[in-house]
């Protein structure tokens, strides 16, 4: 599936280029491409930014896992004393597990699911760092007279001069800019 998505995204582009060409009514057209994961990673501020978010992340397994222990607990306190128990007791343990069970699941949902409070810090914390990072390779691409640059993380480049690779000019430029503030 990968592999088709590569080559129809090579195919579109090879039908593109003369297109593109054509009306920028140039004969040479100057293609670069760039790996953003690295740019991200080296941007001013990136390094800060995932301290915060991973400084939260931990705080909210920690919880999770002092969930998981009590309910742990909770399963091996009623395993052993399983048979003693009177069968009014034996439900209200196992409501009371299925209960904790149910608020564990809750909890990662909102912390870590898609929608969850994870998802939305992290995109709070990298917004401006991406945003900064779009605005430099866009620079670097009318600067440099780029008619097309891909990137390697979209799965769209199934090969590439190394010559093309721009990823540390955009860095580069991207140093030179302070870090966006929070």
């Amino acid at each position: 599936m990968r592999i088709r998505k590569a080559l129809l995204s090579a195919l579109i582009t090879w039908l593109a280029v003369p297109a593109v060409a054509g009306a920028q009514g140039q004969t040479d057209l100057k293609i670069g491409y760039i790996d953003s994961e690295e740019i991200i990673q080296a941007a001013p501020g990136y390094a800060e930014a995932n301290d915060a978010f991973n400084r939260t992340a931990t705080a909210w397994r920690d919880s999770l896992d002092t969930k998981r222990t009590q309910l742990q607990t909770l399963f091996d306190d009623y395993k052993a004393q399983e048979v003693i128990l009177s069968p009014e007791k034996k439900t209200e343990k196992q409501q009371e597990m299925l209960a904790l069970e149910q608020d564990i699941q809750q909890y990662f949902q909102a912390k870590f699911g898609q929608e969850g409070e994870a998802a939305a810090r992290q995109a709070e914390l990298m917004r401006p760092i991406i945003e900064r990072v779009n605005e430099v390779i866009e620079q670097t691409r009318r600067e440099g007279s780029y008619a097309l640059i891909f990137d390697l993380n979209d799965g769209a480049l199934v090969a590439g001069d190394p010559a093309l690779n721009i990823t540390q000019q955009v860095i580069d430029r991207l140093r030179a800019q302070p870090a966006p503030s929070r």
